[in-house]
């Protein structure tokens, strides 16, 4: 696979994510957590602004041909992925996300690192 077309399968996945996260929080949370308060729905909200903007990053990211800039996303969305991988996994050691919610993140989280990671390696800065 390209990166081209990688950063697009980012850029798909985190729109798809922060998208819900921003227009359907209630839901999300419901699907994924044990708790689902008012007061945690707008905290998601807030979360799924921040990842449709990473979304919006990657998407005009993908003609770079290797750059320094290009070079800090790439690492900025390891980095991302990592600590959301952390944090995944001490939510489910208290008890706030359910299995499902653990094992899509697990998934989503490990993937997008695995590639961050393979690309980032590769580049050749122009």
């Amino acid at each position: 696979m390209r990166r081209k077309l990688f950063l697009i399968i980012a850029a798909i996945l985190a729109g798809f994510f922060g998208a819900h996260m921003l227009l359907m929080p209630a839901k999300m949370l419901g699907n994924m957590a044990t708790s689902n308060t008012v007061e945690m729905q707008y905290v998601l909200q807030w979360g799924g602004t921040m990842l449709l903007s990473i979304a919006l990053i990657n998407f005009l990211s993908r003609n770079d041909p290797g750059s320094q800039a290009l070079r800090a996303v790439m690492i900025g969305n390891i980095f991302m992925h990592v600590i959301a991988l952390v944090v995944d996994v001490y939510d489910y050691n208290i008890h706030f996300i359910q299995p499902v919610g653990l094992i899509s993140g697990a998934v989503v989280h490990g993937l997008l690192i695995a590639g961050f990671t393979y690309y980032t390696i590769r580049m050749k800065i122009a």
